[in-house]
């Protein structure tokens, strides 16, 4: 046998073994172990501490039930596996205030809701999933 044929039966061989290696892998984890079709969110950074979890595609929810608006942590990282957005609501004198949006599919590890920049994330009140509104 030739060096060219026993490079091309390597060749094959090699690309047997990672086809059934590749078939036999574990499935991808969810992103910070959050369900499919749910909202999950956390009161730290990197996914840690799930407070809250809905499966809901039109309801809104008092984030102070489940601890994460001011004075405690906020919203510190999220996943949205729902089909339709999340909307953060805050109180104003003339009603409620669309804060920000988490879009169907958007997660983030670190929103920053403990610096300025996480305002929206700290001092939401309400998250309305889909249409519903407060």
């Amino acid at each position: 046998m030739d060096v060219r044929r026993k490079a091309a039966a390597f060749a094959a061989v090699l690309a047997g073994v990672s086809g059934v290696m590749m078939a036999s892998a574990p499935p991808a984890a969810a992103v910070g172990g959050c369900p499919s079709g749910k909202l999950c969110l956390y009161r730290s950074t990197e996914y840690r501490t799930m407070s809250f979890e809905a499966a809901s595609t039109s309801a809104c929810f008092e984030l102070d039930d489940y601890g994460l608006t001011y004075p405690f942590n906020g919203i510190n990282s999220y996943v949205n596996n729902l089909p339709v957005k999340a909307t953060l609501y805050h109180s104003e004198p003339t009603g409620w205030y669309a804060m920000s949006t988490i879009r169907p599919g958007g997660f983030s590890s670190n929103t920053g809701a403990l610096t300025a920049d996480g305002y929206w994330y700290r001092y939401s009140e309400k998250i309305c999933t889909g249409s519903a509104t407060p």
